[in-house]
């Protein structure tokens, strides 16, 4: 099965002509990654916990989550559908310049550029810190113009990372062959496209913009745009995000 990914969803329909605007506040909102593939038979339990995510409070206002679908295990059968070798980078450079180890494995969760093991051991939420973070402001027009802004008294200089991501949900994925063979699995928080962009706080401010691109609604799913703030290690600064209602 192949789903055709889309680069940046603008929608056609006339519920997302206006506006949409994204304000973080000063608190930190932190991002939960998992790495996860449907090849993996270890995977889907991590999947549906990362789904129920969607009930609990405070989903988009003081946590974030993201499923990065890697392409390392399609050869032991099944090729997943949302896997990006970008992703694979993504996991790889986190090991290897952030934890200066040389392994990557799924299901894996990061939270604030840490190993969440925590998972594992049966606490199945991670304590997230109430800290000041700056605000970080999202304005995306009827053009497609996507505006960032940002401050924060504490960081006055700082080369940072821009990241823009789109998030799809609602996902059954009949799977063939390979490990879960046989079985439905059922996808949330899926990174279906992600771009990073080299920005520079001064004085304190951050300004960035960024032209997307406009794409065709999928039928019957539903989206989020999340945009995040991170320095050269990854080290997540702020992030905000929404459904694209």
């Amino acid at each position: 099965m192949k789903i055709v990914l889309i680069i940046f969803i603008l929608f056609i329909n006339s519920a997302f002509a206006e506006k949409i605007i994204l304000e973080s506040g000063d608190k930190k909102v932190t991002l939960i990654e998992l790495y996860t593939s449907q090849g993996c038979s270890s995977c889907p339990p991590a999947d549906r916990w990362l789904s129920s995510l969607k009930n609990k409070e405070g989903v988009f206002k003081t946590f974030i989550p993201l499923a990065f679908h890697i392409t390392y295990w399609d050869f032991i059968g099944w090729k997943d559908v949302f896997a990006n070798k970008l992703n694979d980078n993504r996991q790889r450079n986190y090991s290897k310049k952030v934890w200066n180890k040389n392994s990557v494995y799924t299901p894996q969760f990061i939270v604030d550029t840490k190993e969440y093991r925590q998972w594992f051991q049966g606490q199945p939420f991670p304590r997230l810190k109430s800290t000041y973070a700056g605000n970080l402001k999202a304005i995306l027009d009827d053009d497609k113009i996507l505006e960032v802004a940002y401050f924060n008294k504490n960081i006055k200089d700082k080369d940072v990372l821009v990241n823009t991501a789109i998030l799809g949900f609602d996902y059954k994925i009949d799977i063939k062959k390979g490990e879960n063979k046989s079985k439905v699995l059922e996808h949330d928080f899926v990174v279906l496209e992600h771009i990073q962009k080299n920005a520079k706080i001064k004085n304190n401010h951050l300004n960035f913009s960024n032209k997307l691109h406009k794409c065709k609604k999928e039928k019957d799913k539903k989206y989020a745009l999340v945009v995040w703030l991170s320095d050269k290690n990854y080290k997540q600064l702020q992030a905000v995000g929404n459904y694209l209602y």
